[in-house]
Order: structure tokens, then C-alpha cells, then sequence
């Protein structure tokens, strides 16, 4: 399997995540708005509004390839903005339907970083050959 292979898989990956997250968002909102921060005014409408970005953000990692590799940088740069409510969750104990007490919401606060690494490792460039003899650089 070549790099291309391993980074279009992965960028796929990545993709799904974010739509079943997203979907989750509008589909189970409770246990997304139970972890938003109090310092965050209205919870419910972050929820909704996380939910249509992390739909974009999977739009744009399936889109044309000239949106592959802002959506990249855009879902690693959504995954650390976000990160402070899984902190909140994790440290909290807020009582979350759909989330699992204890120890499992600490799990997911490094689960984050290879998702990060993964989205930042799918903005590079693709070599191809251009035909002419020469390679040039295509956007992923």
C-alpha cells in the first residue's frame, strides 16, 4: 500500500468520524451539551453549531482535492479548540447520558492527539508525474 493509499484512508477515516459526530450532535444533543463548560453561554445552540462544522469539516475532507487540505488544517486546528470540553468532561463528572462515568472519559483526551497528527499529516501534497517527465504538485 502506498503513502497516497495510507493518507487518503486515513483522511477517510477522519471524514467519518467527524459525520458521525456531527450527526450525533443534532441526533443525541445531551451528552454534548452536558460537557460544554459553564464559562460557555448557550450550550445548546455551540452544540448545534459544532455539529454543522464538524459536518463541513467531513464535506471538505471528501470534497474536491482542492478543499482537502484546508479542511485538514481547519479539523486539526477544531480538535484543539474543542479539547477543553473533553478536559471539562473528563475532570467534571458532569453526569452525561450516552457518556460513561470515570475512567473512560479520560481515555479520549489522548485519543486527540493522534487525531490531530492524523488531520495535519493529510494536508501534505501528492507528488504526480506530469507526464512530461516531470512531477509537479497536486493538492490532496
Amino acid at each position: 500500500m502506498s503513502t497516497l493509499d495510507v493518507r487518503t484512508a486515513v483522511r477517510l477515516i477522519l471524514a467519518a468520524i467527524l459525520g458521525l459526530a456531527g450527526v450525533a450532535h443534532f441526533a443525541i444533543p445531551r451528552p454534548c451539551v452536558a460537557i460544554v463548560p459553564p464559562a460557555i453561554p448557550a450550550p445548546e445552540a455551540v452544540v448545534m453549531a459544532s455539529g454543522i462544522v464538524e459536518l463541513l469539516l467531513a464535506a471538505g475532507l471528501v470534497g474536491p482535492p482542492r478543499w482537502r487540505r484546508g479542511a485538514a488544517l481547519a479539523t486539526a486546528a477544531y480538535l484543539v479548540v474543542v479539547f477543553p470540553a473533553n478536559i471539562y468532561a473528563a475532570i467534571s463528572g458532569v453526569p452525561a447520558d450516552g457518556l460513561p462515568p470515570g475512567w473512560s472519559r479520560w481515555v479520549r483526551l489522548p485519543l486527540q492527539l493522534p487525531l490531530i497528527a492524523a488531520a495535519l499529516w493529510c494536508t501534505a501534497e501528492e507528488r504526480v508525474d506530469n507526464g512530461l517527465g516531470g512531477r509537479r504538485r497536486e493538492p490532496r
